[in-house]
């Protein structure tokens, strides 16, 4: 498995480790942005050095919500989330 996947991968564990201890919007929010960085888990973006830089955005942002779960640090998981879809199905990016 490459490395971006890996750290895609541990991102959304800890997102919905983190999101299984809250309630209401945050909960839905934080769990709807680990299942927009699922949905491209296995594309080729993620196991090509392409996807590593958004990896490691999202593996940061979820270990900042674990830290703290708030409006702020849901608003970088959703971003995030945001910019792995418009670059995971740019041209050229296929699913394996």
């Amino acid at each position: 498995m490459a490395r971006a996947q890996d750290q895609l991968d541990e991102a959304i564990g800890i997102i919905r480790e983190t999101a299984g201890g809250l309630e209401g919007d945050l909960k839905d929010r934080s769990e709807g942005a680990a299942s927009a960085m699922e949905v491209h888990r296995e594309k080729f973006f993620f196991q090509s050095l392409t996807g590593l830089p958004f990896a490691v955005k999202a593996n940061r942002g979820a270990k900042a919500f674990a830290v703290a779960a708030t409006e702020d640090t849901v608003g970088v998981l959703e971003a995030v989330a945001a910019e792995i879809d418009d670059k995971a199905d740019a041209p050229g990016t296929v699913l394996t």
